[in-house]
């Protein structure tokens, strides 16, 4: 009998593993096309993003999105390397500034900046952009965003946006 129970746990051990064993595949996306592992029908491992434009990720892929450590080349060959999060690679300019670098397999790549709020949102960010003069300054989103967040009395739980 124990000889059994042994057989039945070392053929579950196996089969569990076989269930998720990632394959090299390749494929479509609206803005990009992937070569590399995937699992359950999805981009997911190690591979690479080639975006429609000509610029290419190559690296950590998880459920279609890009995240974690990779290398992003542009169209013209410049490079951005670190650690993205939910597509996002986010690289510091200054203390109150920061360049973001947007991803998606879906509908291509985004750039833009970020400032840091003021006041009660001080911890937040804000999109902004590169003004004539060269300094960064709030988008028209980006001041709206700020005004909501520095609102006196501004309950969290009724705030718009994603609450995930």
């Amino acid at each position: 009998m124990k000889i059994f129970k042994l057989f039945t746990i070392a053929v579950f051990i196996i089969f569990s593993s076989l269930t998720s064993i990632t394959y090299a595949e390749s494929l479509k996306f609206d803005a990009s096309t992937y070569e590399g592992e995937v699992k359950k029908g999805k981009a997911h491992g190690v591979g690479v993003f080639t975006f429609s434009d000509g610029s290419t990720y190559e690296g950590k892929v998880s459920k279609n999105r890009i995240h974690g450590q990779g290398k992003y080349t542009d169209s013209q060959g410049k490079v951005y390397e670190g650690k993205f999060r939910y597509g996002s690679l986010k690289t510091k300019i200054d203390k109150k500034t920061r360049d973001v670098l947007k991803l998606k397999p879906k509908t291509g790549i985004e750039g833009g900046a970020e400032i840091k709020g003021t006041g009660a949102a001080s911890t937040k960010w804000f999109a902004a952009e590169k003004n004539s003069s060269g300094t960064f300054e709030l988008t028209a989103e980006g001041k709206k965003a700020m005004d909501i967040a520095n609102k006196p009395g501004k309950d969290e739980s009724s705030s718009s946006g994603s609450g995930c």
